[in-house]
């Protein structure tokens, strides 16, 4: 990738592209999620998701506060 944002740099200079599984788990998906696309394409679908709990956390924040309005 052009910035190198799908990589990891080790302490001895060597470095490797993430797996699409530790990707996802970076990003909080379950280990059960199944990406069926190509390496590029499903880096780029994880790239642009909001990590699971994230939007977790949200979601019962705003539940929360839609509760609290009524």
């Amino acid at each position: 990738m052009p910035g190198g944002e799908n990589m990891i740099l080790f302490p001895d200079g060597r470095v490797r592209y993430l797996t699409v599984r530790e990707s996802a788990r970076i990003q909080t998906f379950p280990d059960e999620f199944v990406f069926n696309s190509v390496w590029s394409e499903n880096m780029r679908q994880l790239g642009n998701a909001v990590p699971v709990t994230l939007g977790q956390v949200l979601a019962r924040d705003i539940a929360r506060r839609l509760r609290l309005r009524k």
